[in-house]
């Protein structure tokens, strides 16, 4: 008897210490998931944030490239209009010998009429479309100014609903499970450190000079072919030896405050020019056109090589105002080469557990002090702080995937045709989240905001 005394006691012994280590071990594991989920849910929305005010971005200068390709068009029918009357005047004195070219004449005498209209409605449809683009880009600032104030609020937001989705529900039995730590010291830190991190990954690039290039660059990139350069058709720049046509064109930005599109043509001969004379080309303007776009309605500055045709095409020029020059965009504040690599923000949350909320012997009361010689059924657990807690942290990093890439099969209409690594910038939508282990630092901060001795961060793993 005495001896089955003593072996039943072991064995409840064993098994309180089995239950007891059994039910930590898995409350530990849904405390450390509830918080690498929280974390990973806090980092997708600063990521989705952020691909938000790439597409913004994107938008912006969309906008600004159909400008562009509206004043190109607004130049070059003015360009046609005066090219068509010119030649339709000289093929009026051939048509006085020559009745077909006579009809030819009038032919181009009401292209040119035509071309004139349509010169006019697209100047009207200009002065409104800056109206209107000047609109959407208030609007867009004003959304990012938005998104950049409360980005880490509406992280944070996520994060906790994450958490909460983590509690079991079952019938009339509700288990409190895990819950973002609430603590003042350890709310107050993880919530600073999410809202530095947060804002300081990106700036307005809103002052003049050189801090606006980076725009400029993507605007000047998104051009089409007819906006960026029109020389014309080979045989609109020909060279016969003794004469040729000259043709030239295209649209140029000025200081990031002003766009000029332009437009000439011209005929050229083999002639003498200066003292001594010596042979040159004499050069008559056929046609020109010109469409300036800033602020004020200037005029701009005249394109070499100045000659009659660029004069007359920078007299005749169309000029709207109110455009307030490239967008001044957000972007990332760090550009420079040695932070390409690791480019990227951190978000980071502490999910805890409160003892109470782990089924263990001493939460169902199953231990019993007493001083006898009998013993002591009490096995209570031990936890710092009285529950259980743990670190997520995850990582919002710039990826597009790239041809060549092992085991990435998906994403192939996302592909550079040029197959370069692209490096991260609010201009371009790849934005991720990934988890991300806690530094020693970073778990040391956090421990003695919980109260806690911070050399546990020595020996703990991860973010447990």
């Amino acid at each position: 008897m005495i001896w089955l005394l003593g072996t039943l006691s072991a064995a409840a012994a064993v098994m309180y210490g089995v239950f007891n280590v059994s039910q930590l071990t898995v409350a530990k594991q849904r405390t450390v998931n509830a918080a690498d989920a929280a974390a990973l849910a806090g980092a997708t929305v600063e990521a989705r944030l952020l691909n938000l005010m790439a597409y913004n971005n994107r938008a912006m200068m969309a906008n600004e490239a159909f400008l562009v390709q509206m004043l190109s068009l607004e130049s070059w029918t003015q360009y046609f209009s005066h090219s068509a009357d010119n030649i339709g005047y000289a093929l009026d004195v051939l048509g006085t010998f020559v009745p077909q070219v006579a009809v030819a004449a009038r032919l181009l005498h009401e292209l040119a009429h035509r071309a004139n209209e349509g010169h006019t409605l697209l100047g009207e449809s200009i002065t409104k479309i800056v109206d209107i683009l000047e609109v959407e880009k208030k609007l867009i600032k004003g959304s990012h100014l938005m998104v950049r104030s409360t980005g880490s609020l509406l992280a944070q937001d996520a994060a906790a609903a994450i958490t909460d989705a983590n509690r079991a529900q079952f019938g009339q039995h509700s288990d409190a499970g895990v819950q973002l730590d609430r603590r003042p010291a350890v709310l107050a830190l993880t919530l600073a450190a999410n809202e530095w991190e947060w804002r300081n990954f990106t700036r307005q690039y809103a002052t003049t000079g050189d801090d606006r290039r980076d725009a400029a660059d993507v605007l000047l990139a998104s051009r089409d072919g007819f906006s960026a350069s029109r020389p014309g058709a080979g045989w609109l720049n020909f060279d016969a030896l003794l004469f040729g046509l000259d043709k030239d064109g295209g649209s140029r930005l000025k200081s990031y405050e002003r766009w000029e599109s332009q437009d000439t043509l011209e005929l050229w001969v083999k002639g003498l020019c200066g003292k001594p004379p010596r042979p040159c080309k004499l050069y008559t303007p056929i046609g020109w056109g010109r469409s300036n776009a800033d602020y004020v309605g200037g005029g701009g500055d005249t394109w070499s090589p100045r000659r009659s045709a660029q004069m007359l095409a920078y007299k005749d020029a169309s000029r709207h105002e109110n455009w307030t020059g490239v967008p001044h965009v957000y972007d990332v504040r760090d550009k420079s080469l040695s932070q390409r690599g690791r480019l990227g923000l951190d978000f980071v949350v502490v999910v805890s557990r409160p003892a109470s909320n782990t089924v263990t012997s001493d939460a169902l009361r199953m231990g019993v002090t007493t001083g006898s010689v009998a013993g002591s059924s009490e096995m209570p657990e031990r936890l710092a702080g009285h529950r259980l807690s743990a670190i997520g942290k995850a990582r919002v990093f710039f990826e597009r995937p790239r041809r060549g890439l092992p085991n990435d099969f998906t994403a192939r209409s996302l592909w550079r045709p040029d197959s370069a690594k692209e490096h991260g910038s609010l201009f371009s939508p790849y934005w991720q989240a990934r988890l991300a282990d806690t530094s020693q630092r970073e778990k040391a901060a956090l421990l003695v905001a919980m109260g806690l001795a911070p050399d546990a961060a020595l020996y703990t793993p991860g973010g447990q």
